[in-house]
């Protein structure tokens, strides 16, 4: 199921597990590595370009290969400076070293891997497994920035007066805008409106995905196996994986942090995704929808609604 010319990267998840963790057959769980949506990753997805760079053959952005090269955690408008004084420089050569957005930066991430949430064979060096600084700008709080926790891939809002480290970035990619306004700077608007919808049904028209309306359960929340058995249960309909999520989101929003077109009412924040952490098999990866944050739950507590997306 895996497309090329999708918007979004696939997980990297490629076994399923049950709900204590253990290893189960990936057909018909329903679950991230049955059907591996997104782009996929190149056979050989890093490479070398020259002594100091790791060029990201998935998304064609490249990272300095000492990943501690700023040499300290720093609080984000020092981080700023800091690239600046390197861009003045000409730092590996370039003079356009930047702090990556927020997706740009989730997808150097393996969510299916921890310590570091790094796919195989990457090429840092010196990674300094902790909270990391994006670009983004996080709506939920005045001041606040999103950054991404390289041991085990989490990504949630901080203070910009926080100190932590930074992995800067050079080049572009595909991925797409993380808000309307972003998205025309680059050159690749959202359409509008984004969602069209036909009864209980909505097709995102940026991503391709159709969406189940229903926000579900109805009422309280459910274990992420009771999730997965009543989307198994569904007929033409399978729990989402977390990018397919996080592709929902928008970040210029928040408490619903989604467009404001989005077809699934407006109370809807945890939600279920099919991809089980790389940290721990017994947890699964749950898209907060409050604020826009990719986090993770225990599967076997009764935390989270769930959405369903189609099998075709």
């Amino acid at each position: 199921m895996a497309a090329r010319g999708a918007c979004y990267p696939w997980s990297g998840q490629e076994g399923c597990f049950d709900l204590s963790g253990g290893a189960v057959l990936c057909a018909g769980s329903g679950q991230d590595a049955e059907f591996r949506p997104g782009r996929p990753w190149p056979v050989v997805r890093f490479e070398a370009a020259g002594e100091f760079l790791a060029l990201d053959r998935l998304t064609g952005l490249a990272w300095p290969r000492d990943a501690s090269a700023a040499g300290w955690p720093m609080t984000w408008d020092e981080a700023l400076t800091w690239l600046e004084e390197r861009n003045r420089e000409g730092w590996l050569g370039f003079a356009d070293w930047r702090l990556p957005r927020r997706r740009e930066l989730l997808a150097l991430v393996s969510l299916a891997h921890a310590r570091p949430a790094l796919p195989p064979g990457h090429l840092f060096r010196n990674l300094f497994q902790h909270w990391h600084w994006t670009a983004t700008l996080a709506a939920n709080a005045p001041g606040y920035r999103w950054r991404v926790h390289l041991e085990g891939g989490r990504m949630f809002p901080g203070p910009q007066g926080a100190t932590h480290m930074i992995l800067p970035v050079h080049g572009a990619s595909w991925l797409p805008g993380e808000t309307p306004q972003e998205a025309r700077v680059l050159g690749r608007p959202w359409p509008e409106p984004r969602f069209e919808t036909s009864g209980d049904e909505a097709l995102d028209r940026l991503t391709g995905l159709v969406w189940s309306r229903r926000v579900l359960p109805g009422q309280g929340e459910v274990t992420w196996q009771e999730a997965s058995d009543t989307a198994a249960g569904s007929g033409g309909w399978r729990l989402p994986t977390i990018w397919e999520l996080e592709s929902l989101v928008d970040t210029s929003r928040a408490w619903p942090a989604l467009a404001p077109d989005h077809p699934f009412g407006q109370v809807l924040d945890g939600v279920w995704s099919s991809t089980s952490s790389g940290y721990d098999h017994a947890w699964a990866w749950v898209l907060y929808f409050g604020k826009g944050a990719v986090g993770v739950g225990h599967k076997p507590g009764k935390h989270f609604k769930f959405l369903l997306t189609s099998k075709e």
